[in-house]
């Protein structure tokens, strides 16, 4: 046998061989931890990890997360989902999921009576908490009514979360003229949200204003979004700079100087 050849068939009966220790010691690591014998597991899932096993890294994350032989430590448990979640490892996403909506079902519990006493911060977080099934399961109707009750005690945020509700149809008829009026009061009183989802909303041709060409209008408010940090309206505002003349260009840039003053530098 060639040099070459007994190299490669070393090197692949080599990779074979760690594999399958890997794969034994996470089930022994597995084992370990449905006996309790919790040291045991730790050690070999901890010596696994670091080799960049992420079923491996999602079972440390499970033992933080219930103190199986260590403080219990949900924020390190979260770190060790986001690791594998990050790459795709559908076991550590399950995993982040579950655990973000502990948080959310104890914050929930804590804000619903506020919420039913007329709190409107609480009502507009209980609506975000139904539209996005957070501790919750989802229901778009709960989220627009409590929407509604908190923007009815001036609740700025609740304004625009009643905006985008009526933009995309979410719980209640899908009315642009009507979500633009929504995000233009909360952009009035400095909630600058609602600059990125006016851009948006002139940029698919939706909205109402036509003393302008809607791409112009989309860039004034897209440029003021981005130069808030908003770090998805800024490629959007370049591209519809694209799409302007010299001229256009100009008067673009003007408006968004406009909108600056008047919603930003209030």
């Amino acid at each position: 046998m060639k040099k070459s050849t007994f190299i490669a068939v070393a090197g692949l009966m080599l990779t074979l061989h760690m594999g399958s220790v890997s794969a034994a010691t996470l089930q022994d690591a597995r084992s370990a931890i449905e006996s309790q014998n919790y040291a045991v597991a730790l050690e070999q899932l901890q010596l696994i990890a670091r080799d960049g096993d992420l079923d491996a890294n999602n079972l440390l994350g499970q033992m933080y997360e219930n103190g199986w032989g260590v403080d219990a430590d949900e924020e390190e448990a979260a770190r060790l989902y986001r690791i594998g979640a990050n790459q795709g490892h559908m076991e550590s996403v399950t995993s982040l999921r579950a655990l973000q909506n502990k948080a959310f079902a104890v914050e929930y519990n804590q804000l619903l009576p506020l919420a039913e006493a007329g709190n409107s911060e609480a009502q507009n977080r209980i609506g975000e908490m139904f539209e996005f099934g957070q501790g919750v399961e989802r229901d778009k109707l709960a989220a627009f009514n409590w929407y509604q009750l908190a923007a009815d005690q001036g609740e700025v945020s609740a304004w625009h979360n009643l905006g985008r509700s009526y933009n995309f149809g979410t719980g209640v008829e899908q009315d642009y003229e009507v979500a633009e009026d929504w995000y233009r009061q909360a952009a009035d009183r400095g909630y600058t949200n609602s600059l990125f989802f006016l851009g948006t909303l002139y940029a698919t041709d939706h909205g109402s204003d036509t003393s302008y060409s809607s791409d112009i209008i989309a860039y004034a408010w897209l440029q003021n979004a981005a130069e808030l940090g908003d770090q998805t309206a800024r490629p959007i505002a370049e591209r519809l700079l694209l799409k302007l003349d010299s001229d256009e260009i100009e008067t673009a840039k003007q408006l968004a100087e406009r909108y600056k003053a008047r919603y930003i530098n209030q």
